[in-house]
């Protein structure tokens, strides 16, 4: 075999090695688990909750990707385009989330919790009942609702059980994020009484609002249209 044939067979083999390490590299980053560094999994609390709730949220990871959530609740969640998605209402607890690579290398990280937050025991001191500032004139031969609104105070911050009671037997019971000096109470709606003929009283409706031991209650007479 002459000197040129050596050569000529030497080249595919050069080349070839020289396209090794590149082939190499990119087999490497498609084994390798889907995560990215900055990928970053949250419970966060969700704003405007009463009673309070929590969101999972994903961040930084590849987009359209399939991500596996272990905890007290366990599910699936995609990523947007941009490497993002959110599981609203989800239970308190500590959370896991698991990607997998293509030669099914796995990568878990472990979700963020909000900070726990320093508090102290609520004491209700006082409670006040408003009812409606104007009185319309309303037909009265037939039921009106009405809208009373309550404030509380005291000091401390936590959850205050409210109770409401009003005309008709009505109730209510709800729970509120009380924060001092003083926090609004979830607004309670009755119904008056039609009356019966134009000639008798107005209807009167009455409310009444509970939360430890202070107490308060306010009463609200219709204007009624004439003949009604």
């Amino acid at each position: 075999m002459n000197r040129h044939a050596r050569y000529a067979l030497l080249t595919p083999l050069l080349v070839s090695a020289v396209a090794m390490p590149s082939t190499l590299a990119r087999a490497a980053a498609a084994s390798a688990p889907a995560a990215v560094p900055q990928a970053t999994c949250a419970l966060v609390a969700a704003p405007n909750t009463n009673p309070q709730e929590f969101d999972l949220t994903l961040t930084g990871f590849r987009a359209n990707q399939s991500v596996r959530i272990t905890g007290p609740e366990k599910f699936t969640l995609t990523t947007d385009g941009a490497g993002a998605a959110t599981n609203e209402d989800v239970t308190k607890g500590t959370y896991n989330a698991t990607v997998q690579g293509n030669n099914q290398g796995k990568k878990t990280i472990t979700c963020t919790k909000p900070a726990r937050t320093a508090t102290t025991a609520v004491h209700v001191t006082d409670v006040d009942v408003s009812a409606p500032a104007t009185s319309p004139e309303v037909d009265c031969s037939v039921a009106q609702s009405v809208t009373f609104t309550g404030k509380i105070s005291g000091t401390g911050t936590g959850d205050v059980d409210l109770a409401w009671t009003g005309s008709n037997s009505k109730t209510s019971s709800p729970t509120v994020k009380f924060a001092a000096p003083n926090t609004a109470a979830t607004p309670f709606t009755v119904k008056s009484t039609p009356r019966s003929a134009p000639s008798t009283n107005p209807p009167q409706v009455f409310a009444q609002l509970n939360a430890g031991k202070a107490s308060d209650s306010a009463t609200f007479k219709l204007k009624c249209k004439a003949g009604t």
